[in-house]
């Protein structure tokens, strides 16, 4: 075959091996259903190995605190209730805002009046004297009388995207919701296997926007209008920074550990045990951190963690702009056409390409086999099994099959495998040192897909429909 004939080959049999792979993702089904689960576990692993990796980094505090209702606030107070802990939110919040805080934030629903309607005005009246943001949640039903109506705003034209959606609100008290400086979304929606990976940046409800909490809270402290914020597919630009989402508008909330965030009892502040200086300057998040509270979120690598702590480190992503992205749509078609024509052109070529044919050579034979298997027989009770079942191979003749399907095995599959070792280990660093996450599952089965076409392809003997006298060469 000519120069020219072997390139249109590759082209083609790459062409093929990623229409193998594009359909079954595209109509979503087994294939597409297995690769999202092996996709989510390698995520994980990706976070493991960055961590292990970043034991010895020096963590810093963050000026992001969480005040938290914890174990230890309710040995000190008794059994959590709304209308028992409201009395004490009004002690807590003089003792903070006397620090100056750049924000406070309840992710605690002032939905109830209280049965003192007194505790509700004085909890109002503290308030209004710092930055104060709550949460609001959406659910099926408006119960709010359209009370949240100022905060959304237009969607966009044009998008292809499709925003997470609920049909109105559940309801803040009015004294309340007067008293704040902000109030986002708090609710979340974890992935078919009960995880949450990513949180939306903005909801759909009743053909407006409105933002997640931690994005209203970073809007209003940066002093960034709604004017000033630009959503595309694909990501979110305001005041500078630009935040990475997918098709439903949700970006991943990245934990690192780097910037670590401050728990605190809710009772020592309480208490006055926490001077109000040390609140100059930060973001004070305010929730139910306890374990038996009931607002915990199942999140990779770590557990079970307390709610507030998604809001607090999407805070953080804003902040410290180190968000995880993702290589998603077109791009990522288009990533996976391209490992499907290059692992085509290097399996179909790699008899021709001398250097890298030695490079992997020696890996698979002197790099994994041969030098394992020295070290494996300097062990003395090794190297006495290993010669009496060398001497019995010469006399077994169900040994001699066995050896020689090994070794056929070894030589087919050790490209395949060092190729599969490096392409995993390169995703991973462009993780690492990038925080881009490229699905890694396609593209590496696209790559097996590579070498059984090339290698299918390869045993047709096409001198049978060849004119008399040419060469398929």
């Amino acid at each position: 075959m000519k120069s020219h004939r072997k390139y249109i080959a590759i082209f083609f049999l790459a062409l093929s091996g990623f229409f193998i792979l594009f359909l079954s993702i595209l109509l979503k089904g087994i294939i597409f259903n297995i690769l999202v689960q092996v996709d989510n576990d390698l995520f994980t692993q990706f976070l493991l190995a960055r961590e292990r990796l970043r034991e010895d980094t020096k963590a810093v505090y963050s000026d992001v605190v969480i005040v938290g209702i914890d174990d230890r606030t309710l040995n000190k107070l008794g059994v959590y209730s709304p209308q028992k802990y409201r009395r004490y939110h009004v002690d807590v919040l003089v003792n903070i805002l006397k620090g100056q805080p750049k924000a406070v934030v309840y992710d605690i629903l002032f939905g109830d009046s209280h049965d003192d309607p007194e505790v509700d005005r004085k909890l109002s009246e503290v308030m209004k004297k710092g930055h104060v943001f709550s949460v609001c949640f959406g659910s099926d039903h408006d119960r709010s009388g359209g009370m949240f109506k100022p905060l959304g705003f237009n969607i966009p034209q044009n998008l292809n995207m499709t925003f997470e959606s609920e049909k109105g609100f559940e309801p803040i008290l009015p004294a309340i919701f007067n008293s704040l400086e902000g109030s986002g979304l708090a609710n979340v929606y974890p992935d078919r296997d009960g995880m949450l990976r990513k949180v939306p940046v903005f909801f759909n409800v009743n053909d407006k926007l409105y933002s997640t909490i931690a994005f209203e809270v970073f809007r209003k402290i940066n002093g960034i209008s709604h004017s000033e914020i630009l959503i595309e597919d694909g990501k979110i630009t305001s005041g500078g920074t630009t935040i990475p989402v997918d098709n439903y508008c949700r970006a991943y909330v990245n934990i690192d550990k780097k910037h670590r965030i401050r728990g605190i009892s809710f009772y020592d502040v309480l208490a006055g045990r926490v001077p109000g200086r040390f609140f100059r300057d930060k973001v004070v998040f305010m929730a139910a951190t306890a374990t038996g509270l009931g607002d915990m979120k199942l999140v990779p690598l770590y557990g079970y963690i307390a709610g507030v702590r998604i809001h607090a480190n999407l805070l953080l992503n804003l902040i410290y702009k180190n968000f995880i992205r993702e290589i998603s749509g077109k791009h990522y078609y288009f990533l996976i056409f391209f490992a499907s024509l290059f692992y085509t052109y290097i399996f179909y070529m790699r008899h021709e390409l001398s250097p890298f044919k030695m490079i992997t050579n020696y890996i698979s034979d002197i790099g994994i086999v041969t030098r394992v298997g020295e070290i494996i027989l300097k062990v003395p009770l090794l190297n006495r099994f290993y010669g009496v079942i060398k001497k019995k191979g010469k006399k077994s003749y169900g040994l001699k099959i066995f050896f020689l399907v090994f070794s056929e095995i070894r030589q087919r599959l050790a490209p395949l495998f060092i190729h599969l070792v490096i392409l995993y280990l390169a995703l991973f660093l462009i993780f690492y040192e990038f925080n881009i996450f490229i699905k890694p599952s396609a593209v590496m089965i696209q790559l097996l897909i590579a070498y059984i076409v090339v290698l299918e392809f390869k045993r047709i003997d096409f001198s049978e429909i060849l004119p008399a006298g040419k060469s398929s060469k």
